[in-house]
């Protein structure tokens, strides 16, 4: 289960991005495996709010909760008459986020300040 709201911010570095790019929510996806990474049928999704003082790593242990419940959500699915098929979505109409920070952790000048203050608290990661 990626610390995502699939499809939205496939990848690496999750928190980072959805505190960066301002998210009112962050989340976990139970999903079907497939050979490309964050790509297989949702089965399942857990939300949680982002507060506005939320860094990367205290949005981490609210994900950690969300983890659990996602999981434990599946696993009775799956031993209470099996997993459905899950919702299908476009894998190549969203954007999948490699494991590096952006801008190589520079602070952009031109940001307004709001913005600054997203890339400071996403840059506070585990």
């Amino acid at each position: 289960s990626p610390p995502s709201l699939l499809p939205r911010h496939r990848g690496s570095m999750t928190q980072f991005w959805a505190i960066f790019e301002g998210d009112a929510e962050a989340g976990v996806t139970c999903h079907r495996m497939v050979s490309d990474f964050d790509a297989g049928r949702i089965l399942h999704r857990v939300a949680v709010p982002i507060a506005e003082d939320d860094t990367a790593l205290s949005l981490h242990m609210k994900l950690a909760t969300a983890s659990e419940a996602c999981f434990r959500h599946v696993i009775r699915l799956f031993f209470g008459g099996g997993l459905p098929e899950g919702t299908e979505w476009d894998v190549h109409e969203h954007r999948y986020h490699f494991r590096r920070v952006h801008k190589n952790g520079t602070i952009d000048p031109s940001w307004p300040d709001d913005q600054v203050d997203r890339f400071i608290r996403a840059m506070y990661f585990p």
